[in-house]
């Protein structure tokens, strides 16, 4: 009775690691379709950004219209002084943003609304600067000095880091830039020829949202991946007590092919990544290692830059993912290891004698 408590137990405790890591799977997934490029110098103004979109979106009659993604342009200075009539001084990093604070800020907003896209005085605040300010979350409608401009505060990110976020000037250099794609698949081949469309340079580190969110898309699939195959043997030995040779051997035609045909389905829906992938001819051996050596190169590039509170949320999201995850798969081992009480009895048995 005790050891079935036990795994009973187990049972709750690695369903629950699990729902928690599909949470966090759940928010990596909504920035599948997300880019971000970073560069070292400034490489576009908020005005070249506009005029950049207005020429793609404009077209001769006859020709269709380039569909762009939603893109931001944004850069950040550190350590700018903040205050309030509250309290008089606050160190806090300033982002300068030229596009949709929305789409900058998805999924983030905690309290009020984003600025419009012409709303010069309007800013947004994290709730740690709204603390540290106001000792409140409630901040919309106050007025702020940042770098000695005064703006309004529109609205508060859920972010436990100290920054504000205000419209970048006309001509300010802005040293990244944001692209927002509705189709999550998106090739990041696509992102970088656009980027370098508008930039002429490529990036010193390039996040990309569709292969990290496939990368924890394939972790949080894991414990299903090991039920599947664990069961699916174990019953299929279980074919092996039909008596009739006839009807045993069409049993386990029918069994294999419905295995065939769920991995097939588990593979496509787990590894969904987009065609950048896939090699051209299936013969290059040397396209995978390539392809691996590329990306981890691409990654540490990346972990050198300052990540924007989306990049940084979505990379804690993703170490959440793997975390109860593996507690998940650490629970399925000591689960079937475990055994069933009868195989437990018969095990002991065995010893005995």
């Amino acid at each position: 009775m005790k050891k079935k408590w036990i795994k009973t137990g187990i049972v709750f405790l690695g369903a629950g690691c699990w729902f928690l890591a599909l949470l966090f799977y759940g928010e990596t997934e909504k920035k599948a379709g997300c880019f971000n490029a970073y560069y070292d110098t400034p490489v576009l103004t908020r005005s070249a950004l506009s005029a950049f979109t207005e020429q793609a979106e404009q077209k001769e009659p006859g020709e269709q219209a380039d569909v762009l993604p939603q893109t931001t342009g944004w850069s950040m200075e550190e350590m700018q002084s903040v205050s309030s009539e509250v309290r008089e001084v606050v160190t806090a990093d300033v982002w300068k943003i030229a596009g949709s604070m929305e789409s900058f800020f998805a999924g983030q907003l905690a309290g009020g609304s984003y600025p419009w896209e012409d709303d010069v005085q309007g800013c947004m605040v994290s709730t740690a600067l709204a603390e540290k300010l106001f000792g409140t979350k409630n901040v919309q409608g106050n007025r702020i000095t940042i770098a000695g401009m005064e703006y309004y505060i529109r609205g508060c990110v859920k972010n436990g880091s100290i920054f504000a976020a205000v419209r970048a000037e006309e001509e300010e250099g802005l040293n990244r830039i944001f692209l927002e794609y509705g189709e999550k698949s998106k090739p990041a081949s696509s992102a970088q020829s656009l980027l370098m469309q508008m930039t002429g340079k490529e990036a010193n580190g390039f996040f990309e949202g569709n292969l990290y969110s496939a990368l924890a898309r394939a972790i949080v699939s894991l414990p299903l991946w090991i039920l599947f195959f664990v069961y699916i043997r174990n019953g299929y030995r279980q074919l092996n007590r039909i008596s009739g040779s006839g009807i045993r051997f069409f049993a386990k035609i029918l069994v294999a092919g419905a295995i065939c045909g769920m991995t097939a389905a588990g593979l496509a829906w787990t590894f969904r990544f987009s065609g950048d992938y896939l090699p051209v001819m299936w013969s290059d051996m040397g396209f995978f290692p390539r392809l691996i050596a590329e990306k981890r190169e691409m990654f540490r590039e990346l972990q050198r830059c300052l990540l924007c509170p989306g990049d940084a949320g979505f990379f804690s999201d993703l170490k959440n993912t793997i975390l109860f995850t593996g507690l998940t798969v650490l629970a399925e081992i000591i689960f079937v290891s475990s055994g069933s009480p009868k195989q437990m009895e018969s095990r002991k048995d065995g010893r005995e004698s």
